[in-house]
């Protein structure tokens, strides 16, 4: 098979779940293929360190300033998408086709198709909800996928309902989970009792992680008023907030120094030792508010071979088959948690056999490998 040459085109180059998922495809077809961002940042630094080709086309401020929320906003920033997709147009000559990865890069690149450039694949990682998208930017994504994508490739089966639900056409439709490199998590010794003596956490408590940014709809403060009510469970918050959230940090903060959380709750930042800071825990929370897209977290925990409590909506439920590779519970429910956690920590046998499930559905389903051959399988034809 001849190998794909693609031109992956970013927006953003923070590391949110969208992100980390363009790494492993881009590194998977790093010989071929070329990153372009719009925005400089981490992202670029981590493409490199790869081996992937990266290049930066930045954009105007005025780019930057429209928000997925906003409405008529985006007027205001034609002048540099009009720029943006002649450039990409050109670029893309060289290549088979163009991965948008979010819906500004996708913008672009289906104005980049006007002007002669290559076939348009849109890789859709959110779902398009009113809470978060407003109904002229779903307009504008949807409608513009329907005209100018080639295939729009979703990251859950739910991601997916929701693009037909705002007029999407099905046909375009493509589904492939992200993936995950299983041997970062092989590699990390089960026993993590040194990890927690440097990071101040007793070895006789159990200890609940949350890897996310410190977000409301991440729902951090779920977790902590869960545990309120389980004296000798610590929490361990691993992220931070990406996009101006800093009330809502504060607000975590102040929830943490009462006496009841008081010393059970430690903040870790962003941290790049995922693996090892998981079997650290012993279990794993995942509280969003709202649906979510995927889950990488989720998957991430079964590969850690630990348990996972998950709230319902979205993709959760496509990971964790509820009571046989995890739990789910409803959204903003904290005594549901805690009565989870409760279950976990006292039902060894249950949770060994969850954990062993769990571990072998991520394995052969969630594994690079396989991903990309289900990515292979989504691009064939264009």
């Amino acid at each position: 098979m001849i190998e794909k040459r693609i031109l992956f085109v970013s927006y953003t180059a923070v590391l949110g779940g969208g992100e980390l998922c363009l790494l492993d495809f881009a590194h998977a077809y790093r010989d071929s293929s070329e990153v372009v961002l719009l925005t400089d940042g981490v992202l670029k630094t981590r493409l490199e360190e790869l081996g992937v080709k990266v290049e930066v086309l930045p954009s105007s401020r005025s780019l930057a300033d429209v928000k997925v929320s906003s409405g008529l906003a985006s007027w205001k920033s034609i002048g540099d998408l009009w720029r943006l997709g002649r450039q990409i147009a050109q670029k893309s000559q060289d290549f088979d086709l163009i991965h948008a990865n979010n819906q500004k890069g996708f913008v672009v690149s289906a104005i980049a198709r006007l002007f002669g450039g290559a076939p348009v694949v849109w890789h859709l990682h959110d779902i398009l909800t009113a809470n978060i998208f407003s109904p002229t930017n779903r307009k504008i994504a949807v409608t513009l996928a329907n005209w100018f994508a080639s295939r729009v490739i979703v990251n859950s089966q739910a991601t997916g309902d929701a693009f037909i639900a705002c007029g999407g056409k099905r046909q375009l439709l493509r589904t492939v989970y992200n993936g995950f490199d299983c041997a970062k998590f092989d590699r990390i010794n089960d026993r993590q009792a040194t990890l927690r003596e440097e990071l101040g956490i007793p070895r006789d408590r159990p200890l609940v992680g949350m890897f996310s940014r410190l977000s409301y709809w991440k729902g951090q403060h779920i977790l902590l008023e869960a545990v309120r009510e389980l004296p000798d469970v610590h929490v361990l918050l691993v992220g931070d907030a990406l996009f101006g959230e800093a009330e809502y940090t504060e607000k975590l903060k102040n929830i943490a120094a009462q006496p009841s959380l008081k010393g059970r709750v430690h903040w870790l930042g962003f941290r790049q030792d995922i693996p090892a800071l998981m079997k650290a825990c012993d279990a794993i929370a995942h509280c969003s508010t709202a649906p979510e897209p995927f889950g990488r977290v989720i998957v991430e925990a079964q590969l850690a071979k630990r348990p996972a409590i998950a709230t319902m909506g979205g993709g959760t439920g496509e990971i964790i088959d509820d009571g046989v590779t995890g739990l789910l519970i409803p959204p903003n429910d904290p005594h549901l948690l805690t009565k989870a956690m409760q279950k976990i920590f006292s039902d060894r046998e249950f949770t060994k056999a969850m954990v062993e499930a769990a571990y072998i559905q991520a394995q052969t389903k969630f594994s690079i490998p396989s991903v990309c051959q289900a990515f292979e399988m989504a691009i064939t034809g264009i």
